[in-house]
């Protein structure tokens, strides 16, 4: 084979791949994703965070880091949801300053969310920015489970 057509076939591979890594990156990238298992933030967790879910429908944490654009856009979401639902709470809080939270639950990128039920459990989890419909469906359902 010409070792020019080999290089234009690899180099067409290549631009492919990546181009296949970023499609699944962009699908990937805000979707909410209903927790696996039993996963559970610690009260002694969501005392160091602040978050107080007594009387509350549903909670949700948003990890992120003080330079993450991002991060106001998910922070826009929350308060639009909180003051669509009243039993709705949430709490930022710096992934660096919460290193034992980011590591129990695996964090590897900001902004991550985590939505808890009112008994700490993790209902699901974000990273990156989430469509407000994709969030207000998860609280629905653990409101109507509540």
């Amino acid at each position: 084979m010409d070792p020019l057509l080999l290089r234009v076939l690899l180099v067409g591979v290549l631009v492919l791949g990546v181009l296949a890594l970023g499609w699944l990156w962009r699908r990937r990238d805000g979707a909410v994703r209903t927790a696996a298992g039993d996963a559970r933030l610690a009260a002694d967790h969501l005392a160091a965070i602040g978050l107080d879910l007594r009387d509350a429908e549903a909670g949700a944490v948003l990890l992120g880091s003080p330079t993450c654009a991002p991060c106001d856009t998910v922070k826009a979401v929350l308060g639009d949801l909180a003051g669509e639902r009243h039993g709705f709470r949430w709490v930022y809080a710096d992934a660096a300053e919460h290193l034992p939270i980011a590591e129990e639950h695996r964090v590897l990128r900001v902004p991550t969310l985590l939505v808890v039920a009112p008994d700490g459990r993790i209902v699901a989890r974000t990273s990156g920015v989430p469509r407000h419909d994709d969030l207000r469906r998860v609280l629905a359902e653990v409101g109507a489970a509540a």
